[in-house]
């Protein structure tokens, strides 16, 4: 359930001098994985399941032993097609600094700078793969680093990856601006949603804050998202509500976090979402953690 909240992830992980982060998730039933969310991190997937990466409105099919890397600031979500394993890693590019600052390291300056971006697919049939998969499989098996040493280690494990992939000349030039431009309004309306969602929020409202009129910005929320811009503050408010109440608040004071003012209606949401009534969902998933499936 707070994965849907972890949209923009900035300030969700614990500090650390290499922030560095994996996240091995267990899929129990074929459907959304990871919500649309972003981040300020590189993130490299490595799936034991067929399934489908969604990035800033492209999808990109991918099958098990597949290597997928997620740039920072890109709006990503991930669709699995049956049960197993898939393993993501968060890695600060820039943590590195002091390589990319060397005369010899442009390469480096220009992925912290978003001159270049990683490839978003590399096959298990892709040539590359085979030379890519043995660092990325010791990335995964190893925790955050806590002395120098481990933290030399990673190191060298990220610089095999990017000199796999800056010898086979797969580093890509970044979106164009336009692009970036527009994925941009569509981050900052997220944000002004989970930032504002104990007021009154409204489309015309949002597309205002946005500064574009309702029709283009409803058409471009979607582009990106493949949700509209209504739908996707209804789920947000019913995440976070379902937060709210497996946190102890009534009912009452879980649709006023979430600017809510009738309850008829928050009942009436509540059950179209999950299939059950909120008294069920108090009752069975509260006390387990266990969240209700859409």
């Amino acid at each position: 359930m707070n994965l849907f909240l972890q949209y923009q992830e900035t300030g969700t992980r614990p500090m650390r001098d290499i922030p560095f982060y994996i996240y091995d998730l267990k899929v129990t039933e074929p459907g959304p994985h990871v919500p649309i969310h972003w981040h300020e991190e590189l993130e490299i997937i490595l799936p034991s399941v067929p399934g489908c990466l969604e990035i800033d409105g492209n999808r990109f099919p991918f099958q098990e032993g597949d290597i997928m890397f997620v740039n920072p600031y890109e709006l990503h979500a991930t669709r699995i097609h049956r049960p197993g394993q898939v393993c993501h890693m968060l890695l600060r590019s820039d943590c590195f600094q002091f390589l990319h600052d060397t005369a010899f390291f442009s390469t480096g300056r220009k992925l912290t700078e978003g001159e270049l971006s990683f490839p978003t697919l590399i096959t298990a049939h892709d040539p590359a793969n085979r030379a890519l998969l043995p660092p990325i499989l010791q990335m995964t098996a190893m925790k955050p680093p806590s002395d120098e040493a481990m933290a030399f280690h990673l190191a060298s494990l990220f610089f095999s990856i990017l000199s796999t992939l800056f010898a086979q000349n797969r580093l890509l030039p970044s979106a164009p601006d336009q692009h970036a431009l527009c994925i941009r309004y569509v981050k900052q309306s997220i944000r002004y949603m989970y930032l504002h969602l104990d007021e009154k929020l409204s489309v015309p409202l949002l597309a205002d804050t946005a500064g574009l009129s309702e029709g283009y910005y409803t058409r471009l929320f979607k582009k990106y998202t493949h949700t509209s811009p209504a739908r996707f503050l209804s789920d947000l408010k019913l995440e976070t509500a379902c937060a709210c109440l497996a946190s102890g608040l009534t009912v009452t004071e879980a649709a006023q976090k979430v600017g809510i003012d009738n309850i008829s209606h928050f009942i009436r949401l509540f059950k179209q979402k999950y299939g059950i009534t909120l008294k069920t969902y108090q009752h069975s998933y509260c006390f387990n953690n266990n969240p209700p499936q859409n």
